[in-house]
């Protein structure tokens, strides 16, 4: 009797609405510009050219749309909301078109929210996937545009953009190296410093182990899901939404903050391979280490080089030797040629600010050997030489030094052995 009731306070009110547009049966469905019973409880149609199907405004929630079926079905699934975009067009097409603007300079604006707050093993806040043979992606993320660009090949993810992660990744990791995406190859061998090559310049890095800090803003370390699995997602919890989006961060742990890392200070890497640091958006540097593994293989091949030919001069040394020869002319072998196996450690501590000691090591047969201070852009601060052999000790003070970085080398017989950076602080 209400419905009917109902009907005839709109037929009086909105006449041609109820005639034209409007139809409400008797089964209790209501159809907008339907031509048949078919569908749901609420059925709209378009059947023009008008930009909106159906057109909502309002203020804060502007619509809610809860699912309460907890049956168990036999369905593809239970959906809040079911959007199917069967369209043929040339031009984009989109299931749902979401732009949020938000002003305030402390609020948010964000154009999906997804949460999934269930106790199935299987959650998913957002969810997307092709299915077609096409190229695509589930998810494509832009930074700059809305407008989505035709990705070559198919993605689960497809990002235009920086991608910042705060956990871990688990996976292969690769990095296109194909030969015909590049140009200007050049071998590493030809990169020097002071005439020698990528075992130097490793030479001049420092490894460091160290953790990270926390630079996000201290919040009340409380848990809000446990809040929300309690409540009952209804029309009168108020708080559900506003303590979600306000509270996002939720504290819980996290492995990268809590271990210890290893690797190298960028400002120190920038000075040796500037092309391996990155600068982001938020002004912090970042190193790409997986191009660092070209380098230490060029390395290592400069030191087998050196181990080789250590190798053969002990040869030639034996050879000469057991002949009675001369060794010097008979093996056409200089003595300063053993200057390769003098070694110098990292200076301890490092940074200082006061004093700090290099360890040594130099065998008899060399001549002469001086350590050299240089400043960053090559001026040579200072030159200690070295009079002792074996294993010894320099002791470099700050007090003739400003807060700094500087690169100290030792040279033995004319040659580089190796060349070190230190850090004084004041």
């Amino acid at each position: 009797m209400k419905k009917y009731f109902l009907f005839a306070i709109m037929t009086a009110l909105f006449p041609s609405m109820v005639v034209g547009q409007l139809k409400v049966y008797q089964s209790g469905w209501v159809g907008i510009n339907n031509s048949t019973t078919s569908g749901g409880n609420l059925t709209v149609e378009q059947s023009d050219n008008k930009v909106f199907g159906m057109h909502l405004t309002g203020h804060k929630r502007v619509l809610q749309i809860k699912n309460n079926n907890n049956s168990s079905l036999s369905l593809d699934g239970c959906f809040g909301i079911n959007i199917i975009s069967n369209i043929n067009t040339s031009g984009r097409s989109f299931g749902t078109w979401n732009v949020v603007t938000n002003v305030h300079p402390t609020g948010m604006a964000i154009g999906v929210a997804g949460v999934a707050n269930g106790n199935s093993e299987r959650q998913h806040g957002v969810f997307g996937s092709i299915t077609n043979t096409g190229n695509g992606a589930g998810i494509y993320g832009a930074v700059g545009s809305h407008s989505p660009g035709p990705p070559t090949g198919r993605y689960a993810g497809y990002f235009q953009g920086n991608v910042k992660v705060t956990g871990t990744i688990d996976g292969t990791l690769v990095t296109s190296s194909d030969g015909r995406l590049k140009e200007n190859v050049q071998p590493l061998v030809d990169e020097n410093v002071r005439g020698e090559g990528a075992l130097a310049k490793l030479g001049l890095l420092t490894p460091v182990s160290y953790n990270y800090k926390d630079t996000t803003t201290a919040k009340p370390k409380t848990d809000h899901r446990t809040k929300i699995d309690k409540k009952d997602l209804t029309e009168e919890n108020e708080e559900y939404w506003s303590q979600l989006l306000e509270d996002e961060d939720v504290e819980e742990p996290n492995q990268v903050m809590e271990k210890r890392h290893f690797g190298f200070i960028a400002q120190e890497l920038q000075e040796v391979y500037p092309d391996l640091v990155y600068q982001k958006d938020d002004g912090y540097l970042a190193v790409n280490y997986t191009e660092l593994i070209p380098i230490l293989v060029q390395s290592i091949k400069e030191l087998n080089e050196k181990v080789e030919m250590l190798s053969n001069n002990k040869t030639k040394q034996s050879m000469a030797a057991k002949s009675g020869g001369n060794f010097s002319e008979t093996a056409n072998v200089d003595a300063s040629d053993f200057s390769d196996m003098a070694t110098m450690n990292q200076n301890v501590p490092n940074p200082f600010s006061e004093k700090t000691d290099i360890a040594i090591y130099l065998p008899e047969t060399v001549q002469t050997a001086t350590l050299y201070i240089y400043d960053l852009s090559g001026k040579q601060l200072e030159q200690h030489p070295i009079k002792g052999r074996g294993n010894t000790v320099m002791t470099i003070h700050a007090d003739r030094m400003d807060a700094g970085m500087y690169v100290y080398s030792l040279i033995a017989d004319k040659k580089v052995v190796t060349t070190k950076k230190m850090i004084v602080t004041k």
